[in-house]
């Protein structure tokens, strides 16, 4: 029994994997099958795309996790297969709904932002600002060594995204109607020339 975890939900999910893992050959066959659709999810998510880019994860209910990278093209495959980042780990790319990306770097100011703070800076203050004003889930709350879990405060943070983020309002401005359309899109389609959305739980149907 794990607290707070429904207890069907996690035999259901507990036996399963037990059972695809059940000997060497049905392990080998469901590492390969998950390597297939990251990779498969990687390449929709990074296909073309170089640069800077912010980009959001959701589950069925809503926004999970904000993120931001200066290799749009290395992250984002890499978002699906985890070997250097946390969230499919926890989260996996099965159950994602929707991830969106939006280049910022196309988007009206970005030049002159970047000109004034540089584009480690600008990439770090969107990223905190879209945090701080959606508070994604797995962006709330970091783990401690003993275990456990601290509540993030951003707005007591002095980051260099904390500190770069109020003085970039003209370009989150026209990030936020990208990411607004981006997040509220149907279907992925007739999307700014910035912003792509895929939906991870379609592939697996399609």
């Amino acid at each position: 029994m794990v607290p707070g975890v429904p207890d069907v939900p996690f035999d259901r999910w507990w036996h399963a994997m037990r059972d695809v893992a059940a000997t060497e050959d049905t392990a080998r066959a469901w590492r390969e099958h998950r390597y297939t659709f990251a990779h498969q999810l990687g390449s929709a998510l990074a296909g073309g795309l170089t640069g800077p880019a912010v980009y959001g994860v959701w589950l069925q209910w809503g926004l999970l996790y904000v993120g931001q990278t200066l290799e749009a093209g290395r992250r984002l495959k890499d978002l699906a297969i985890g070997e250097s980042h946390h969230l499919a780990n926890t989260f996996p790319p099965e159950i994602w709904h929707r991830v969106a990306v939006v280049a910022w770097s196309q988007l009206p100011h970005a030049a002159a932002a970047i000109d004034r703070f540089g584009v480690k800076a600008v990439g770090e203050g969107l990223e905190h600002r879209l945090q701080a004003s959606l508070r994604p889930l797995a962006n709330s709350a970091r783990r401690v060594p003993k275990g456990g879990w601290r509540e993030v405060a951003w707005e007591r943070s002095n980051s260099l995204g904390a500190r770069t983020g109020p003085q970039i309002d003209e370009l989150f401005v026209a990030l936020q109607e990208v990411w607004d359309v981006a997040g509220a899109s149907p279907d992925g389609a007739d999307l700014p020339s910035a912003a792509r959305v895929v939906f991870p739980s379609r592939m697996l149907r399609s």
